[in-house]
């Protein structure tokens, strides 16, 4: 019991840090490790040092930050993933202390893999409660996990959990089971997923306003008018504290499974964009057309950065990491903001209340790169037909949310949706779907409906893992 004390007393004082101290200190933590964790990778890692030297790059050349943002090329998975030696991955080769490998989705064709010791598991065990601790108060409410998160990826925590990957039934089945004994629950899964629950849930007579769950989300970028649908079913209301937590967080398996996380003060700054145009066009500028999510991250634990065309680049800057990845590009796009940016901003805008209290930078995240199409000369994204989709709450029950973007000939575009099992397309159905999605999607474009088993992409894969939507 003392042992769990010291824990709780541990992530409360983190938390402490995160929320009380200097922005520019926490900022400056990660750029005093940018240049050692470099080198460490450079001489250690044989793989990193392989690809430096095929570039002509000298680590010893490499003494600034701006030596540093210069010099050192970017990489991709597929510069890693491809032909590599495992053990050409890890520091030192020591591959035999490997303790967990954790696999990509695959979405990119290339399966990128996670390498960590037991060491990296206790701190990313810390790493996650202490999150929760900040998101659903974990020390004080007893906490039951739900790991509905596709191809058996295990969720650092020391939380009670199951593992039920994508079967519903299972966990709904355990949320009956297990509300009388626990506090909260906290079911955390693929975006389309948890639609499907909630969805499910309901049509079996589940009073989800009654329950206290909470649901946090990985594996896919999501619109806000998703986020709002699904509160809307599960009655949560994001200006009351103790109303349910429907939140963001962004992992990727060859680095972190918690890079960054939204909190409910970045919710209610992302919902306030949506309609406060003035606002959204001071922090994001005048062609943004659909909110990105907003995360905040920790500049200590990655040293982030874009590219040119708008890529995240990111250095891991743990000094015990197994597989120190430096300025790798996940192709996800995005811009980075400091607090103090962000905080000025919205002083100025009188939303103040809307200044996160984690001292920490924010990260927009728009989805990844290549995923437009053209339709007679107006740019097409996956990101607005979601959106739209979403917009109107009876069209969006109705679909599993999966849809195909295709460009057809002569700068014609088609969008292609999937309806819930027991629904059927009929004329009425197609002018509703029609109305919700030129809401957000400028262009004329052809829709396509089709029933559930009639769907011609994917379903295969039923919930495995991410959906090719272009």
């Amino acid at each position: 019991m003392s042992q769990l004390k010291n824990v709780c007393t541990e992530r409360k004082n983190a938390i402490k840090f995160l929320t009380g101290s200097d922005p520019s200190y926490i900022e400056n933590l990660g750029k005093k490790l940018l240049i050692p964790a470099f080198r460490r990778a450079a001489t250690k890692m044989p793989a990193y040092a392989k690809l430096l030297n095929d570039k002509g790059i000298n680590q010893k050349d490499i003494n600034t930050i701006d030596d540093f943002q210069e010099k050192v090329p970017f990489f991709t998975k597929k510069d890693f993933f491809v032909d590599t030696p495992m053990e050409e991955l890890c520091v030192d080769k020591n591959i035999q202390s490997l303790k967990l490998a954790v696999t990509s989705s695959g979405f990119s064709g290339v399966f990128s893999l996670g390498m960590s010791t037991e060491q990296d598991q206790n701190q990313s065990i810390f790493a996650v409660d202490t999150l929760l601790e900040y998101l659903i108060n974990i020390s004080e409410k007893k906490t039951f996990l739900i790991n509905c998160v596709p191809m058996g990826v295990k969720i650092p925590t020391s939380l009670p959990i199951a593992e039920v990957s994508v079967r519903s039934d299972m966990a709904l089945a355990l949320i009956n089971k297990f509300t009388p004994y626990f506090e909260q629950i906290l079911i955390i899964g693929d975006p389309h997923f948890l639609k499907k629950i909630i969805e499910d849930g309901l049509e079996q007579g589940l009073d989800w306003k009654n329950l206290s769950v909470n649901f946090i989300t990985g594996e896919d970028w999501f619109s806000e008018n998703f986020r709002l649908y699904l509160a809307d079913l599960l009655e949560i209301d994001f200006n009351r504290s103790d109303s349910g937590f429907f939140g963001a967080n962004f992992g990727i398996a060859e680095l972190d499974l918690s890079l960054f996380h939204e909190s409910i003060y970045t919710i209610r700054l992302r919902q306030e964009l949506q309609k406060n145009t003035r606002l959204r066009e001071k922090i994001f500028g005048k062609n943004t057309k659909i909110i990105p999510l907003i995360f905040q991250y920790y500049p200590h634990k990655v040293f982030l950065e874009t590219t040119q065309e708008n890529e995240l680049l990111f250095s891991m800057l743990n000094p015990d990491i197994l597989m120190p990845l430096i300025r790798y590009n996940s192709q996800d796009q995005g811009a980075i903001r400091s607090y103090e940016e962000v905080k000025k901003i919205l002083t100025e805008e009188n939303c103040q209340h809307l200044i996160p209290d984690l001292k920490l930078p924010l990260v927009s995240v728009t989805g990844r790169s290549g995923r437009s199409l053209t339709v007679h000369g107006k740019t097409v994204t996956p990101e607005e037909i979601k959106e739209g989709l979403y917009s109107d709450y009876e069209v969006a029950f109705l679909t599993t949310g999966y849809f195909k973007l295709s460009q057809m000939a002569d700068n014609e575009g088609k969008i292609e949706i999937q309806l819930k099992k027991g629904v059927m397309k009929t004329a009425e159905l197609k002018t509703r779907f029609t109305k919700a999605l030129l809401k957000h999607v400028d262009a004329d474009i052809e829709i396509h409906f089709y029933d559930y088993q009639d769907f011609p992409y994917g379903m295969d894969l039923d919930y495995e893992r991410k959906f090719k939507c272009i």
